[in-house]
């Protein structure tokens, strides 16, 4: 299949909020600039988050020591 149709047939099922990804991919890719995906999963932003800093705990000693 025609990777265009295709694309058009995704897009056509796609709403508001998921078309303003879309753009942003589009002109990102338009533009010559690597992507920036946005990862907004709760897990990924508890992972991310100061309380699962795993530094602090690995150089405890190191820290304390200073």
């Amino acid at each position: 299949m025609n990777i265009r149709k295709e694309l058009e047939k995704i897009v056509e099922q796609l709403n508001d909020e998921q078309l303003s990804v879309l753009l942003d991919l589009a002109v990102s890719l338009q533009s010559g600039k690597k992507p920036v995906y946005h990862i907004e999963s709760q897990a990924y932003q508890d992972w991310l988050s100061a309380e699962n800093d795993i530094y602090d705990e690995l150089f405890a000693d190191e820290l304390t020591a200073r």
